[in-house]
């Protein structure tokens, strides 16, 4: 078996896994309700342009972050996002620990 069967075979399986189960099925719920989408498109727009300045080497402004903040304290109080946040975080570290797995040859030979 070839490394690339090997990577396709992997990603079968962690569709198959119950915490991404979970997780699809939670993102499905949001779908059915329109302020939960609304509110999670908001949270991931002001996300997304705040790591786009991190990562330009700016620093947001206090604005920014407070704004942030408070859509995440909204998104926190949606059950809904709640629930299929904490779950993204579960199947988030199956990736985390798969990845370092993956990328452990090239991490020894660094070392």
């Amino acid at each position: 078996m070839n490394v690339y069967d090997t990577a396709n075979q992997l990603e079968r399986e962690l569709r198959m896994l119950p915490e991404y189960i979970a997780l699809k099925e939670s993102r499905e719920k949001i779908k059915d309700d329109p302020k939960a989408v609304e509110l999670f498109e908001e949270f991931k727009k002001i996300q997304k342009e705040l790591d786009s300045k991190v990562m330009t080497g700016e620093i947001p402004s206090e604005e920014e972050q407070a704004k942030l903040s408070e859509i995440a304290k909204k998104v926190g109080e949606n059950v809904i996002l709640s629930e299929m946040l904490s779950k993204e975080h579960v199947f988030g570290q199956i990736i985390q620990d798969v990845t370092g797995l993956i990328q452990a040859p090239l991490s020894e030979l660094y070392r």
